[in-house]
């Protein structure tokens, strides 16, 4: 998978972005830390890393850019009781580049919802289980958004 732009949905501290590097993976990543929990901005900052701090329940502004990789690790499950799912989820569509990628990591208890939405969106989906086994609480939900044919 050819990656240029990231964007990590709910970045804490920057990890994710720090393991692309780490990786060797050449890519711009947008670290966002959401609004509703705390502000990890200065960590990211001084990490070396780019970030914004954003409200998920709002739309994304994202012009010009598109992405390639969108990385969600626990949003949902913070979200659900402030935001509409299916707000969230249409816009990660509306910012992934078609062709682009989802990785989702969050509690069994939002992937049932998500697979739906996810579905009636048309992005093709495959549910794992964690590195922790298929009695862990978290499972990961990896997309792809593919191009839509007449």
């Amino acid at each position: 998978m050819k990656l240029r732009n990231v964007l990590d949905m709910k970045a804490g501290f920057g990890g994710f972005a720090a393991a692309l590097i780490e990786s060797q993976i050449d890519c711009w990543v947008l670290n966002v830390v959401p609004v509703s929990g705390p502000n990890t901005l200065p960590v990211i900052y001084d990490r070396g890393l780019i970030g914004v701090m954003h409200d998920w329940c709002e739309p994304f502004d994202t012009y010009p850019r598109t992405y390639d990789l969108l990385h969600a690790a626990g949003l949902f499950s913070v979200e659900k009781n402030r935001c509409n799912m299916s707000t969230i989820m249409l816009e990660m569509d509306r910012i992934l580049r078609p062709g682009g990628h989802v990785y989702i990591r969050d509690s069994i208890s939002v992937m049932d919802e998500l697979q739906e939405i996810g579905k009636a969106m048309g992005w093709h989906m495959v549910l794992r289980d964690t590195a922790e086994g298929p009695h862990a609480s978290y499972r990961i939900l990896t997309c792809e958004k593919r191009l839509l044919h007449a």
